[in-house]
């Protein structure tokens, strides 16, 4: 979907090749079915943000208001990752706007991490779904950009990718209500414990 939106901007066009140079003498169809492959291996890399944010933090604000805690929630998980503007792991030509951009698209991967949380039961599909953002979608996204991503001064890759997740995120809202827990139920201590132990 994200290649999609990059194609209607008129900012790629979307092609196995883009992906071929990324690795001397790979491929770009191998790149990516090893890239899709490493997303189990860094998902516990990514475990315990998402047991802080989406298992702990989320539960516990605005309890019984699903999607107003996930807001809330993204809020103060966007603010925490302020710092690595700054540290260059990405790089906005205006600070401002690209922190703003990058803050509402945390408030949408909030409310889809929330819903694999409940319905899963288990904090491991968020981290997963996390490992591959992190790691896949926006490393896809940026290469499959190039050049033209510096159009929006460093925020083409959050925007090509929020689409999508505006999307997946109404549907959840509007469609997401059979869960596996009770929504927004705060786990008791043995809870917390069995999804530690069996994720």
């Amino acid at each position: 979907l994200s290649a999609g939106v990059a194609a209607a901007m008129g900012l790629a066009r979307p092609s196995l090749a883009s992906f071929d140079d990324v690795l001397p003498g790979l491929p770009g169809w191998a790149f990516l079915l090893l890239l899709v492959g490493l997303i189990p291996l860094l998902s516990p890399l990514y475990w315990g943000e998402e047991f802080g944010w989406t298992g702990y933090l989320r539960l516990r604000l605005l309890t019984g208001r699903p999607v107003l805690s996930s807001v809330v929630t993204g809020l103060i998980w966007g603010a925490w990752h302020y710092p690595l503007a700054f540290l260059g792991y990405v790089e906005y030509a205006n600070v401002a706007v690209g922190l703003l951009i990058w803050t509402v698209s945390f408030q949408f991967q909030e409310i889809l991490l929330g819903w694999l949380r409940q319905r899963s039961g288990s904090i491991w599909p968020p981290s997963l779904a996390h490992a591959g953002n992190n790691m896949v979608l926006f490393l896809l996204v940026g290469v499959l950009l190039g050049k033209e991503g510096e159009r929006f001064g460093g925020s083409a890759t959050d925007l090509v990718v929020m689409g999508p997740l505006v999307l997946a995120s109404l549907l959840v809202v509007l469609f997401g209500r059979g869960r596996r827990s009770a929504p927004d139920a705060v786990p008791t201590s043995g809870e917390v414990a069995e999804t530690v132990r069996i994720g």
